[in-house]
């Protein structure tokens, strides 16, 4: 691989929340812009800002999956600007919305724990009774 992409690639890591110019990624490895763009592609098959949502969407899931953190907090934390177009990247992503992806994968949490000195977790709510 390009060793400008790999450059290019680390920096987005390392600081993936931070909005970046086409220009001066391109500049860092001095490369016009377009040309930084085809070796991206050409080296990633994706381009740079596909790369970049792919992580913000990755940490947003992981983030909305562990905390009760509000999603619209979540959504400025990764970088997203906004929030609809937030919902829609991540329900392209993951198939679902935020809110559902939190509902199942704290459901699926829930059912995969078992409660203090259980053995088995149970499929039914407690009665009223109990």
């Amino acid at each position: 691989m390009d060793k400008r992409v790999v450059d290019v690639l680390s920096l987005l890591e390392q600081e993936w929340r931070r909005d970046h110019r086409l220009e001066d990624l391109a500049t860092s490895v001095n490369l016009c812009p377009s040309r930084l763009e085809h070796l991206f592609k050409q080296a990633m098959n994706r381009s740079i800002r596909e790369i970049v949502q792919g992580r913000r969407l990755e940490e947003a899931a992981k983030l909305i999956a562990a905390t009760y953190e509000r999603i619209s907090e979540i959504v400025y934390f990764v970088g997203f600007r906004d929030v609809s177009n937030f919902n829609h990247a991540f329900h392209r992503r993951f198939g679902m919305s935020p809110r559902e992806y939190r509902l199942a994968t704290h459901e699926s949490a829930l059912r995969s724990t078992p409660a203090a000195g259980s053995t088995k977790v149970s499929q039914k709510p407690p009665s009223q009774n109990d």
